[in-house]
């Protein structure tokens, strides 16, 4: 089973997460289960990793508190690929106290595309992985804040964790953490985290974490989500391209000393006046929406297992919608549109009922899809859908003792 959202945070509910501490404060959440996080990773699939995939840098880096690690210590500047791993020095510096971080591995490790998927599906904002596997009792970034909110999930080992006050409530991506500008506050927070442990840093909050005296692997998870402000530049963008008043050059001679600004401010009340009157949030929020949907890699996992060999599809097939499903549906005159991903299906508007009862997560007979499609179509509609990623076969539901019929007596 993948890693639901709830399970994730489990016991807290969604709920109480987003009106507690979503943007607000940070959560730990200590694990009733150790081993729960055992399917996702585990020190051994990161050694089969870098053993067998030739990662390279900047993918793949080394980082440690105590001192400087340029890529050219631990990776090939010559030959191709470029910045192709040398595993014997990176094993070295391991051993000499640096973390390994891996980044957007659920490229490749199709739980941790599961895990971002759940989390997108919730969110409607990108998430990726970064992997940290450290050495015993080291240490890989200083004192630091994100401008993305992270949930930690430690997998093997443990590893204390230091909070301070928050640097910058809030920063956008731009505003990352600078070291000759940016100082910690005083600690706020220790803890340590134990496999199972699931810790939620919201952007800004200070922190640092160093291993104990074993391995620590942990995932980073992290959201990469649209702001308000990346709304409201899409806004005003809209309001430039509009009118003219807003492409004006500015009055003649504003840089000098004798400048007398009072019509210019009084422009540029008009002007903000205007965009607050115009300016709407619809269409901005369609936009962004189908850029995320048509952004992210659906799962084909099973595909060619549909093309070879699979039973057919009768009026008993059960299917379901593949998890954490993130689409689109479009509805223009006659036509239909499901955007997914890169790709995107039309169908017959009359349809819709049977793509939202198809697609709503609920496993389902092909023979229960709504009409008007007979039961030729409800087939051939189902058979798309498969082929296109869509939906899976969802297995039979468990014949109930009732329903199971009684041996013959002699």
């Amino acid at each position: 089973m993948s890693l639901s959202f709830d399970r994730l945070l489990h016991p807290v509910s969604p709920a109480a997460f987003f009106a507690d501490y979503y943007e607000k404060q940070p959560l730990l959440i200590p694990a009733q289960d150790r081993t729960r996080f055992d399917a996702l990773l585990s020190v051994a699939a990161i050694d089969r990793f870098l053993a067998t995939t030739s990662p390279c840098h900047p993918d793949v880096f080394l980082v440690d508190a105590t001192r400087d690690l340029p890529p050219e210590e631990y990776s090939f500047q010559s030959g191709l690929p470029a910045g192709r791993l040398d595993l014997p020095r990176v094993y070295q510096h391991f051993a000499a106290g640096a973390t390994i971080s891996i980044s957007h591995l659920q490229e490749c490790l199709p739980e941790l595309a599961a895990l971002c998927r759940a989390a997108e599906k919730v969110f409607s904002g990108h998430f990726q992985t970064n992997i940290y596997l450290s050495p015993p009792n080291a240490q890989g970034f200083k004192t630091h804040f994100d401008s993305h909110d992270v949930f930690v999930l430690q997998i093997a080992g443990s590893k204390i964790w230091t909070l301070n006050d928050t640097g910058i409530e809030l920063p956008l991506h731009g505003q990352r953490f600078e070291p000759g500008t940016h100082a910690a506050g005083p600690v706020t927070q220790e803890f340590t985290l134990r496999p199972g442990d699931v810790l939620y840093c919201p952007r800004g909050l200070y922190h640092a974490a160093r291993s104990t005296d074993e391995v620590s692997l942990h995932i980073t998870l992290g959201l990469i989500g649209k702001t308000w402000a990346d709304v409201v530049t899409e806004a005003l963008s809209e309001a430039v391209l509009a009118s003219p008043a807003f492409r004006a050059n500015l009055p003649i001679g504003y840089a000098n000393a004798d400048f007398d600004r009072g019509e210019a401010r009084k422009t540029f009340r008009i002007l903000v006046d205007t965009f607050a009157r115009q300016a709407t949030v619809d269409g901005i929020l369609d936009r962004m929406a189908e850029e995320f949907v048509k952004s992210r890699r659906p799962d084909y996992a099973g595909g060619l297992e549909e093309l070879d060999d699979a039973p057919d599809v009768t009026l008993d097939t059960r299917a379901v919608a593949k998890p954490d499903l993130l689409y689109l549906v479009r509805e223009e005159g006659e036509q239909l549109t499901i955007l997914f991903g890169p790709s995107q299906i039309t169908m017959p508007a009359f349809t819709a009922d049977c793509v939202r009862f198809a697609l709503s997560g609920t496993p389902f007979a092909v023979r229960e899809l709504p009409e008007p499609l007979d039961d030729a179509g409800k087939i051939v509609f189902v058979k798309r859908l498969i082929r296109e990623g869509l939906l899976k076969r969802a297995e039979s539901p468990p014949v109930s003792a009732q329903a199971t019929k009684p041996a013959l007596v002699a």
